[in-house]
């Protein structure tokens, strides 16, 4: 028996033998449990002295609230309707609890203790412990219990596995994110699992900021063409929902309100739209990524529990994303030359090498062609290295936009760069970068404010007449442009 109810017991007399018209075996168990009896007169001194919040019921109606009952309810005394028995599934709203109630009383269990969620006053569910006893009132069995409410560890409960359960998801991605090669499959995953995560989501998507406007990046839930969506900044809800600031999560009710509502169909029907969102700001190093939106065809579907959950998400999103980014970064440069982001030498000749086992076995030939910037010292002196830099980039573009998606081209260092060309012969390619020197002869660029005609000198070697080896190759394509260089300025 809960101490409370012992206290209460023994101030007031309550009966501890059965009564002596009661059929004695009508209200014991098998172990030939003695029920205690409550009067009306008894319950009412209760009411009057003992503010614990006690409650009596049976398994079908709540006989009885005291004041302190009626309080961690939010209601006060008089509010319900005295004296008048309460459907007991208007307080308790699970049925098993209710189940469980009956099945106690009707075996005689005691001491009961059992926990249980009940509506207050403002038809929130609120989670309480009970502890009590069988007794007997008005002739009937019943259970006479103390509530303590216990709301805040339970709410403290389901945040702990809660959060536990996203760390373990959160980690899942980042182990999954070493396995992705697009930035995109890396976006979906995260959006599935954030929808897994907020109950209330439906639907969903990631956009990606493209300066002025947003893009999809992933999306849950709506039909393909909404790839095709671009979301200019002013009419996110997020930017709205912050005064264009973007700095924090925002819950945004019943999109319907808003004067610039996007009719964007949904899997779930022809004419079932979003009705309110949960979107949260992606930034990484600083920089506004995107935003993800946790979207529901319902309105009122999110609550602060719910951002709580999305910050924490962020927090991972953020650094996943990040580290991500980095990692492919680091990738690229181990490939690409830093200034003009084409192969690197040691990627090129990686390649090459591959290329060469595969011509050798195939009993195939390919040209390997070096290039070189004309008068780039020049350049260097006069205007500074930087200008040297904006010229190396310049040629490099033009060289990528003149090759075939099956050619591959490279940096060697400083003004030299190397390409691999397929399927042609040497006469094609002479020409081929023979119409472009003239044409690069006709044109210029601006450099600081000074024209500046960006030329180049190339020599040709050809596999496996002029080499074997990459070496080889290199060596005889470089003596040929040296040898163009110099007939080349004597022209001028």
């Amino acid at each position: 028996m809960c101490t409370v109810l012992k206290i209460v017991f023994y101030m007031y007399g309550m009966r501890l033998t059965k009564e002596g018209n009661q059929n004695l075996d009508a209200y014991s168990n098998d172990n030939d449990l003695t029920l205690k009896t409550l009067s009306c007169e008894e319950l009412e001194v209760l009411d009057k002295f003992i503010n614990v919040p006690m409650i009596l019921l049976n398994d079908k109606e709540v006989l009885y609230l005291n004041g302190g009952c009626l309080e961690v309810l939010g209601y006060e005394k008089g509010s319900l309707a005295e004296g008048k028995p309460l459907d007991l599934s208007k307080l308790i709203p699970d049925e098993s609890s209710i189940e469980f109630i009956s099945s106690v009383i009707n075996s005689v269990i005691s001491p009961v203790n059992h926990k249980f969620t009940m509506y207050n006053k403002c038809n929130v569910r609120r989670h309480f412990e009970l502890k009590g006893e069988i007794v007997i009132y008005n002739s009937e069995k019943c259970i006479l219990a103390t509530l303590r409410d216990i709301s805040y560890s339970k709410e403290l409960e389901s945040y702990i596995f809660r959060i536990s359960e996203l760390r373990r998801l959160m980690l899942e991605v980042t182990r999954l994110a070493l396995e992705i090669d697009d930035i995109h499959q890396l976006f979906q995953l995260i959006l599935e699992i954030t929808l897994k995560c907020i109950e209330g989501g439906t639907v969903g998507t990631i956009m990606i900021n493209k300066g002025d406007h947003f893009i999809v990046g992933s999306q849950v839930g709506f039909f393909d063409n909404i790839k095709d969506f671009k979301l200019p900044f002013e009419d996110a809800f997020l930017y709205r929902a912050t005064n264009g600031k973007m700095d924090r999560i925002a819950i945004i009710s019943d999109l319907m309100n808003s004067n610039k509502y996007y009719r964007i169909r949904t899997k779930y029907g022809e004419e079932i739209f979003i009705k309110s969102s949960l979107s949260a700001p992606i930034y990484v190093r600083g920089k506004l990524l995107g935003m993800i939106n946790i979207d529901s065809i319902e309105t009122n579907s999110f609550d602060e529990d719910d951002v709580k959950t999305m910050e924490f998400i962020r927090n991972y999103i953020e650094i996943i994303i990040s580290n991500y980014l980095l990692y492919e970064e680091k990738c690229h440069l181990a490939k690409y030359d830093y200034l003009t982001q084409i192969y690197n030498r040691s990627c090129f000749e990686e390649k090459t090498g591959v290329i060469l086992e595969d011509a050798v076995s195939c009993c195939e030939s390919f040209n390997l062609i070096i290039f070189d910037i004309n008068d780039l010292k020049e350049v260097n002196d006069s205007l500074g290295h930087l200008a040297g830099d904006e010229v190396i980039k310049k040629f490099a573009s033009i060289l990528k936009n003149n090759i075939r998606k099956t050619d591959i081209v490279g940096r060697l260092g400083g003004d030299e760069f190397v390409g691999v060309f397929f399927n042609t012969n040497k006469e094609n390619l002479n020409k081929k970068f023979l119409n472009l020197l003239k044409k690069m002869e006709s044109q210029t660029i601006m450099i600081r404010g000074k024209e500046i005609k960006c030329t180049f000198s190339y020599g040709i070697a050809s596999f496996p007449e002029d080499g074997t080896t990459f070496k080889d190759l290199v060596s005889v394509a470089d003596k040929r442009m040296y040898q163009f260089k110099k007939e080349y300025k004597a022209k001028l």
